[in-house]
């Protein structure tokens, strides 16, 4: 017998090859029905068992999940495992591993280089990834498979959608209450990520500055909000006041009657209640559609616009990229480079004009 029930949960133990192993968990949760605990342990002779047998890919898939929650940042895991599911996975259900012949791989490469869909990279990623996963379950046809873009997508770019300072003034002006210029505020000057700004307490705002040093997100294993560290070291920061952001979080905490441990974007229940649960995404996205239409404006942003909105006017007023680097807390300069390098050739342009306007070389013609 390798199940075992004690009080209210079960555990599975086996014995493979030698070696004892033991589960109380499965895919990341405690084990509380027999059906999960019998899936536990189809999955322990899968991966501890003879690695030569010819599995079926359907099997696997609960261990992919739990390979990519191991590996990767809850976030970048759910993320992941959405491309999966809905993009990557009908390409390998009912099939074996001896199924995977090196033509077929290469037929899914086509079609994965032939997919219309707006992050490229990521599909590209995720692919790879799975071919690695299955590679530690016997799979011997994908070496030279090259999972990459066509040479005519190497160097494409995405236009990243942005707001001048002038449009967002326009936006900000047609805001209703204070938590919404808040709201906006933070995401425009300071380029906040959207789980950052979600993550916000009380208590991060001090006298002088507000720290940025955790993000929430729904992109979660069990499917519920989570605060989660930041994305890397380097997201971790401070930021200086900037026009009316302090006055405006003290109107928001006095307004809602907030507490120290509060988030300071909750959202509400009625008019005298409020649950300690943080505003959705969708939320934001109504309301920037609501407003962005109200000013007139050509177009709306997706709240991570708001990021590239706040790096391209600060790289139009000349700050050095290193500045700006740290300001919305990405790892290097290089980073911000790369990512809005089809900013900077429009400066490049900008500063030829100025040496062009010397007589410099005129004159020694001319002597």
């Amino acid at each position: 017998m390798s199940i075992y029930y004690e009080n209210g949960k079960y555990i599975v133990k086996v014995c493979i090859n030698g070696r004892q192993i033991l589960r109380r968990k499965y895919l990341g949760k405690t084990i509380l029905d027999k059906k999960s605990a019998q899936a536990c342990e189809k999955d322990l002779y899968i991966s501890y068992g003879d690695i030569q047998k010819d599995y079926e890919i359907n099997d696997l898939l609960n261990l992919y999940d739990d390979y990519i929650f191991k590996r990767y940042k809850e976030t970048s895991s759910s993320t992941n495992m959405t491309v999966f599911n809905k993009h990557i996975k009908k390409y390998f259900v009912d099939r074996k591993i001896s199924n995977l012949s090196r033509n077929y791989l290469t037929f899914v490469c086509d079609q994965i280089n032939n997919f219309s869909y707006k992050d490229i990279h990521k599909l590209i990623f995720v692919a790879q990834t799975f071919i690695n996963f299955l590679n530690l379950y016997g799979l011997k046809e994908s070496s030279n498979i090259l999972f990459v873009y066509k040479n005519n997508r190497v160097n494409k770019r995405i236009n990243k959608r942005i707001w001048t300072g002038e449009q967002f003034l326009k936006f900000y002006n047609c805001l209703e209450t204070n938590e919404e210029r808040l709201l906006f505020a933070l995401l425009f000057y300071y380029g906040l990520r959207i789980g950052e700004l979600r993550a916000l307490k009380v208590e991060d705002f001090y006298i002088d500055r507000v720290y940025i040093y955790k993000e929430l997100t729904n992109k979660t294993r069990s499917k519920g909000q989570k605060v989660l560290s930041t994305k890397t070291s380097s997201s971790v920061r401070y930021y200086p006041y900037v026009n009316d952001i302090k006055e405006l979080k003290d109107l928001v905490v006095k307004e809602k009657n907030l507490k120290k441990n509060d988030f300071i974007f909750i959202k509400r229940i009625n008019l005298k209640d409020y649950k300690n649960k943080v505003i959705g995404e969708s939320t934001i996205r109504r309301m920037i559609n609501k407003y962005s239409e109200k000013a007139n404006l050509d177009f709306p942003l997706t709240p991570h616009e708001f990021r590239h909105s706040c790096v391209t006017f600060l790289i139009n007023k000349n700050v050095d990229v290193k500045y700006i680097s740290s300001w919305v807390g990405h790892s290097s300069s290089r980073v911000t480079e790369e990512v809005y390098g089809h900013i900077l050739p429009i400066k490049k342009k900008k500063v030829a004009e100025e040496f062009s306007s010397f007589d410099t070389i005129d004159t020694i013609f001319n002597d």
